[in-house]
């Protein structure tokens, strides 16, 4: 019995998989932007401006980017 209920979860492991593609692209996107904002406002750029600029527009696009490959993923889940 145990060894049926393993192995149903080990097909379903290997049948889900949630690409993070949106996630990826809104993250650099993100970064990109306040980079490029902070890049015309700012004489120079220093580790600090791109951690920050990482941390302000690169993690909540990202998070929105995950919201959204999650959407599609339960979409496909639904589907079949």
């Amino acid at each position: 019995m145990s060894e049926e209920i393993i192995e149903k979860e080990r097909n379903i492991k290997e049948e889900v998989h949630i690409k993070y593609y949106f996630s990826i692209l809104f993250t650099i996107l993100g970064t990109f932007s306040i980079l490029l904002l902070l890049f015309y406002k700012m004489d120079s750029l220093s580790l600090f401006t791109v951690l920050l600029s990482i941390s302000a527009g690169g993690l909540p696009m990202g998070v929105i980017g995950a919201f959204i490959d999650y959407k599609i993923f339960e979409y496909k889940v639904k589907k079949q």
